[in-house]
């Protein structure tokens, strides 16, 4: 009886065992996208997920499982930044990635930059958006290099939606489809690729101290440019 006992529990062990080590293999594979907002950037990031779910939809192995947890919050900066490090405690499985995602908007230059600081300072990746994340959808038609506002990034969307013929020829926050409807009418590749070039822009500028003084800026694309590599 107890050397049954003492095989069970060497067997529990060895599958716990087992267990965590998948799970550390695992971890660099999973990634937790933590939204300012609740809808428009969820959306977005919700049709990544699903290109990169119907590649691998038949594959199994650890190396290929990605795994993406999306959140919208409708906190912003620092808050936002200390929910993030709420759903990182509770998480029984680490992330390999963390990335919070938020705008500008009419923040303060010292809430935006505070914001930031926190985050690197956690470990955290950061994309943000000066002014708004409609700067980064817009690049997938444009390469923009002039400080407008928000309103002005939806006049300009509606134009390439007019031009494309795009659910009704207007452009409209929190659209279900967006990833889709950016990959398809504009361009993905060359929306990263203008990201880059805004912020050599801005280095060579002396203006990459302050990202609030970045405008137009975003660093969405460094957090694309990794996604997307998981399905083209």
């Amino acid at each position: 009886m107890g050397s049954q006992r003492e095989e069970y529990f060497k067997k529990r062990k060895g599958q716990k065992k087992k267990r965590d080590e998948e799970n550390q293999e695992l971890a660099p594979y999973r990634y937790l996208i933590v939204c300012e907002g609740k809808k428009t950037e969820p959306y977005y990031f919700e049709g990544i997920k699903k290109r990169i779910e119907l590649k691998y939809a038949n594959k199994v192995t650890i190396e290929q499982k990605i795994e993406l947890e999306i959140e919208g919050t409708g906190r912003n900066t620092n808050d936002l930044v200390n929910y993030v490090g709420f759903l990182v405690s509770r998480s029984t499985l680490p992330y390999g990635h963390i990335w919070v995602i938020f705008d500008k908007d009419d923040f303060t230059d010292d809430q935006f930059n505070s914001a930031i600081q926190q985050a690197s300072s956690h470990g955290y990746q950061v994309g943000w958006s000066n002014e708004a994340i409609e700067l980064w959808f817009l690049l997938h038609f444009e390469y923009l290099v002039t400080g407008i506002g928000r309103e002005q990034y939806y006049e300009k969307l509606t134009e390439h939606f007019k031009k494309n013929k795009i659910a009704n020829g207007k452009y409209e926050k929190n659209m279900k489809e967006i990833f889709d409807i950016l990959e398809q009418y504009g361009s993905t590749r060359q929306a990263i690729d203008r990201g880059i070039k805004l912020q050599e822009m801005h280095k060579e500028n002396c203006n990459s101290n302050s990202q609030a003084k970045m405008k137009p800026a975003t660093t969405v694309h460094e957090l694309v440019a990794q996604l997307i590599t998981y399905f083209t």
